[in-house]
């Protein structure tokens, strides 16, 4: 498996250690904060749209209670004044849950914002610190690297004073 980072192509098996996110668990923490705010924003809509739905049936049967009062002089028209006053009273009580839905609308989008920024950080902290992490393995593989070329030319080269002072030694022999 090898990975694209900064130009660097660089194969796991190089390394003695994968990278490990020490804050792994408050990054999965993040993730389920967002997902948990997505949901209460989602919930919150829901109850926003319910309790907007209650406004427009009380307002619509309100309406239609009025016009069918003014269409049939009812006999028994203190009875359904009061019915009036009733629904008008429900329909007071459902503006008042319409605007505290709004509300809380309002704030579930905030912590959902919240939340998102929290996990970007977190992300942002994560690939940081794989990138240091990563280029500190590329900087200590280069080094290893470079001993052992050093190691093989400084063998190489008492190899070679060690063949010149041979042949030099079987020069006297003769």
């Amino acid at each position: 498996m090898l990975f694209l980072i900064f130009g660097f192509n660089i194969d796991h098996r190089d390394f003695n250690l994968a990278f490990k996110f020490r804050l792994e668990k408050v990054l999965t923490l993040r993730r389920d904060a967002v997902e948990a705010a997505q949901m209460a924003v989602l919930a919150a809509e829901a109850a926003l749209r319910k309790a907007q739905e209650r406004v427009a049936v009380l307002t619509q049967e309100i309406r239609e209670r009025n016009e069918d009062l003014i269409k049939n002089n009812y006999d028994m028209a203190q009875e359904h004044l009061r019915t009036i006053k009733h629904l008008n009273e429900k329909l007071d009580q459902a503006k008042k849950d319409l605007i505290t839905r709004e509300q809380e609308l309002e704030q579930a989008r905030l912590d959902l914002i919240e939340a998102q920024q929290k996990l970007e950080a977190m992300e942002k902290l994560k690939e940081k610190r794989a990138e240091e992490y990563y280029l500190e393995q590329n900087r200590l593989d280069q080094k290893q690297t470079d001993e052992k070329a050093t190691l093989k030319f400084s063998t190489d080269k008492r190899k070679e004073a060690q063949e010149l002072a041979d042949f030099g030694e079987d020069d006297d022999f003769e």
